[in-house]
């Protein structure tokens, strides 16, 4: 059987962008920005960058642009977003046969990661007044009926990712019940009928979510937010998520989990809950 060539299937191109090609693109002179696993980040001009790689996802570019009509919240804009491939040589099982390309804004400013050290009380107040506004509109956004990435997709956290089941889950009870079964395959012993108990123990709305907003992904410039980036786990979880997987993240070195506090509604019992549960998953 003769190879097959890998080939463009564009998903996303705004009318003013002229699309750039993985060839041309490796001719671009590129600025390294982020490199982990199959995902790449490079800035290939002074305001556009390229997220690329096998495990980069379309859902993400239709994710940015769905928080830019909804929100006032600084995301990057999507020029455009395309797959290419198949590469037949790559191992169907661990790697997708198909790299992802998505080209963005640059985001001015530095991470929060790397400049909450230097900034003073009036400066925090600042970010997090910032914040906890674009929390309130993601919230605030219409439309959760289910629980899953955009446009019906699947649960893209990793969580989910050793499972067949990602969804998406037409209810909290169904999304419960899967996060039980993948700790439970995870830990051999009797604990299903425990972890069960504790999920249900609570009922909550589904809201859009970050799910991932720990310092990495804040921008800030001039004492402000510029953007809020790497969206690739959002999408329409339970209420509580957000603050559950900010307050997992958070290692307590400096005051930002104390900070963020005061920036959503705190879920302590349910953060405990999944900390817990994915010590075992873990």
């Amino acid at each position: 059987m003769a190879a097959v060539s890998p080939e463009i299937n564009v998903h996303i191109q705004a009318p003013d962008f002229e699309l750039i090609t993985p060839e041309a693109a490796s001719r671009m002179p590129q600025e390294r920005v982020f490199v982990r696993g199959g995902v790449k980040i490079v800035k290939v001009a002074p305001t556009l960058v390229m997220k690329y790689g096998d495990s980069v996802q379309i859902s993400e570019a239709r994710t940015l642009e769905f928080v830019r009509q909804h929100t006032s919240i600084p995301v990057p804009r999507v020029y455009a977003a395309y797959t290419y491939g198949p590469f037949e040589e790559r191992d169907e099982e661990w790697n997708s046969k198909y790299d992802t390309y998505i080209f963005l804004d640059f985001v001015e400013g530095q991470t929060l990661e790397k400049e909450w050290g230097n900034l003073g009380e009036e400066e925090k107040l600042g970010v997090m007044h910032d914040l906890r506004g674009y929390l309130e509109q993601l919230r605030a956004v219409p439309g959760g009926s289910y629980i899953g990435s955009l446009d019906d997709g699947p649960v893209m956290d990793p969580i989910l990712e050793n499972l067949p089941n990602k969804g998406p889950f037409p209810s909290e009870d169904d999304f419960n019940a899967t996060l039980v079964d993948a700790y439970s395959t995870t830990h051999k012993g009797h604990i299903k009928p425990y972890m069960s108990g504790m999920l249900a123990e609570n009922k909550h709305t589904i809201v859009f979510t970050h799910a991932d907003l720990r310092p990495d992904n804040i921008m800030i410039k001039d004492e402000h937010v510029t953007g809020i980036i790497d969206w690739e786990m959002a999408g329409w979880y339970p209420e509580h998520w957000e603050f559950v997987k900010a307050f997992y993240i958070c290692d307590w070195r400096n005051d930002w989990g104390t900070r963020l506090l005061g920036a959503m509604k705190p879920y302590y019992y349910e953060q405990l809950v999944h900390a817990r549960l994915t010590q075992i998953l873990f």
